[in-house]
């Protein structure tokens, strides 16, 4: 990977390996993304997502990520979620959590 990450969250996703946000201690709080192709055995950047979290959850639904939950700057505790479409290559919101969750 080219970003260190601390408690970041990981998924397959067509085949792919995903890393997802997390945190170290020159950026903080992560939003980017990094995918390992194990066909190429290579890492490269995919879009990050639009907040930055650490210690999330993600799951791969549909050809789909869902990133939820987490803490994000300020160690705020996050009830949002995120879906990442991999037929479109981006980001978006969906409803949130109830509460949060981290």
């Amino acid at each position: 990977m080219a970003v260190e990450r601390f408690a970041p969250a990981v998924a397959v996703l067509d085949g792919k390996l995903y890393a997802v946000g997390g945190f170290n201690d020159d950026d903080g709080w992560l939003s980017s993304v990094e995918r390992y192709d194990p066909a190429l055995d290579a890492w490269e950047a995919a879009a990050p997502m639009a907040e930055a979290r650490e210690a999330h959850a993600v799951a791969a639904l549909d050809g789909k990520l869902y990133v939820a939950g987490g803490k994000g700057a300020g160690f705020n505790r996050l009830s949002s979620v995120a879906r990442y479409d991999l037929a479109v290559g981006a980001w978006g919101a969906v409803a949130p959590m109830a509460a949060v969750r981290n």
